[in-house]
């Protein structure tokens, strides 16, 4: 039951992202949605798993504290503005929702062979998460949204991964960067564009 409520919060925190309109909160979502990855590294692994304790505290920097700080910082120098919304309104994105919602029932329905191992309901949250994911980065606009959407899908494959293993797969870790690894990237790549900019407007 506990784990089954952090999965639902990990998806509404996806959720919010995706319609809210403001910057500063949806870098901060971004944040307690990564902190609370930490929970499913435990659904199916115990306390003194070794290798589950390397991967929380690989989570808790690169995902709950790096991704979020970088995108905070980036914003700020970018000079971003705050207000942010959806390419086709907030009505369209919700009806989006609610089609992935629709379909994902439909699909576990249709799955009747579920490995023991697997949590239905969890693994429920985690394919509309990933959903939600590609919705974030098809309906923003905003560099910073886009970039939070694909943060989004990695947290769900990240998830997904986590759930459909009996034991935590050699190379996980991988997952626990990969977002921030983006992020630097497109806040080297943004950065890199404004000083080209900055450089042009001083020649003219």
């Amino acid at each position: 039951m506990f784990f089954d409520f952090i999965y639902l919060l990990i998806l509404l925190s996806a959720v919010v992202i995706l319609v809210e309109n403001r910057l500063s909160r949806i870098i901060r979502l971004l944040g307690i949605q990564g902190f609370l990855l930490i929970f499913p590294v435990f659904h199916f692994h115990g306390l003194k798993d070794i290798h589950a304790w390397i991967l929380v505290g690989l989570i808790l920097f690169f995902k709950a504290f790096l991704t979020p700080m970088i995108l905070s910082w980036t914003a700020r120098k970018s000079g971003a503005l705050e207000n942010t919304h959806p390419r086709f309104g907030y009505i369209a994105t919700l009806f989006f929702l609610l089609v992935g919602l629709i379909f994902t029932i439909h699909i576990i329905k249709l799955i009747e062979d579920f490995p023991i191992d697997i949590h239905k309901l969890a693994f429920s949250y985690v394919m509309l998460l990933i959903y939600t994911g590609i919705i974030a980065f098809i309906v923003r606009t905003h560099w910073i949204p886009l970039v939070t959407g694909f943060v989004v899908f990695e947290n769900g494959i990240f998830a997904l991964t986590l759930l459909l293993q009996a034991k935590l797969p050699l190379g996980v870790e991988m997952g626990a960067f990969v977002d921030a690894v983006l992020v630097i990237v497109s806040a080297a790549a943004l950065r890199m564009r404004s000083n080209l900019q900055g450089i042009s407007e001083v020649k003219v």
